[in-house]
């Protein structure tokens, strides 16, 4: 699968991508925003791209002016916190550079992503969510077309951290079709 937009390229993964991939697994604002411990070793960004390497799922972002990798974007086959899992539902996740922020970058991607769902894997439905403190996120999410469904409270990933509210959206092909 390869995606064009007028400035992006979304693609697998392949092993050149390991040192932008480690500048953004580095940084501690986006792992807390997703939800994971920055990398401290290069090893730990390793394993993540070999995991990727694998997946029909994650994606690479490459900014197509100087083909850096400054994102990571998928459709997870899994469903949201509180649902069962379907054939033709995709949870929708998403990583940006923060030296891209506020460029219209994530919803430029998001669109691109949502566009192959529906039209080529033939989805009924796309899950996104996102931390009740995150509001870049849920700006992408609201501007991309999902709706809200449901707000819930789970555990963050490491044991010492008090619990976040975590926040659903959802777009089902009929509203993809209206858009």
């Amino acid at each position: 699968m390869r995606l064009e937009t007028d400035r992006l390229v979304i693609r697998p993964f392949i092993d050149a991508d390991l040192d932008d991939l480690h500048e953004l697994m580095q940084n501690p604002k986006l792992g807390a925003m997703a939800g994971w411990q920055p990398h401290h070793s290069r090893g730990e960004s390793e394993a993540v791209l070999a995991m990727f390497l694998r997946s029909d799922e994650v994606f690479a972002i490459i900014a197509k002016k100087d083909q850096k990798l400054i994102g990571t974007i998928g459709l997870h086959r899994r469903a949201p916190s509180g649902t069962t899992p379907k054939d033709d539902s995709r949870e929708l996740s998403f990583m940006l550079n923060e030296s891209f922020w506020g460029q219209g970058i994530m919803p430029e991607a998001t669109t691109a992503i949502v566009t192959f769902g529906f039209n080529h894997l033939r989805l009924q439905e796309i899950w996104v969510g996102h931390f009740a403190d995150n509001q870049r996120s849920q700006r992408v999410i609201e501007k991309t077309g999902f709706h809200f469904e449901y707000e819930l409270e789970r555990p963050r990933l490491f044991s010492d951290e008090t619990p976040v509210d975590e926040i659903y959206y959802k777009m089902t092909l009929a509203d993809f079709r209206k858009q």
